[in-house]
């Protein structure tokens, strides 16, 4: 269960299509985040997606910051992050200001969370997820640990498979996949199961020179 954290424009539209994507099953409580100026129609876009929530009857919270003061929006933020004692999160920038996406998002690097993120297309046709930690380079060797993720990609999804088609020492293998797991490169079950992530498959666009 997770807390769902989004700006709120002037219309509601992207996050209640966000909430309903979700549910309940995944969402425990929301936090939205509007600039502190008032304006009708945000304020009639925030009482309807307010409504919604209260009856299916999830917790909420609403935060109100001066997206013009970076400094102080960011820390506000911050602040209300470290009091949810919250371990999972969702975070939809689909709606509202940009800026405010922005200073969402600098709290979560700032204090090191990691998040879930989702941005509903313009067009409406898609919509593209990653995650923070898939944003940070992270310790990575762009001579082997591409080879080890290229192996993987490939199909190899054991220590042994990857030392195989490297030809790199299996403890060598170990340490590097231990690492890339570590930094978010690929994901494991002990030493089994090896699958990349979303920024290992980039690190592999970046780097493979096949």
């Amino acid at each position: 269960m997770a807390l769902f954290i989004s700006p709120i424009g002037f219309d509601e539209k992207f996050l209640v299509r966000a909430f309903w994507r979700r549910g309940k099953a995944q969402i425990e409580e929301v936090l939205l985040v509007k600039p502190k100026d008032k304006n009708e129609k945000a304020e009639k876009a925030l009482l309807s997606f307010l409504q919604l929530l209260n009856e299916v009857q999830v917790q909420h919270k609403v935060l109100e910051v001066n997206p013009s003061d970076f400094v102080e929006s960011v820390s506000t933020i911050a602040k209300e992050l470290i009091t949810t004692k919250r371990t999972s999160y969702i975070l939809n920038l689909s709606s509202g200001m940009r800026v405010i996406s922005l200073e969402i998002l600098t709290a979560f690097l700032l204090l090191g969370l990691d998040a879930e993120i989702e941005v509903e297309l313009e067009n409406q046709e898609g919509i593209a997820t990653w995650r923070i930690r898939d944003m940070l380079r992270g310790e990575v060797d762009t001579s082997t640990d591409v080879k080890i993720l290229e192996a993987v990609e490939k199909g190899a999804d054991t220590i042994s498979d990857v030392a195989r088609a490297t030809k790199y020492p299996v403890a060598t293998v170990w340490r590097k996949v231990n690492r890339l797991a570590d930094e978010g490169y690929l994901t494991k079950d002990g030493d089994k199961s090896l699958q990349l992530t979303t920024k290992g498959k980039i690190f592999i666009k970046l780097y493979s020179y096949e």
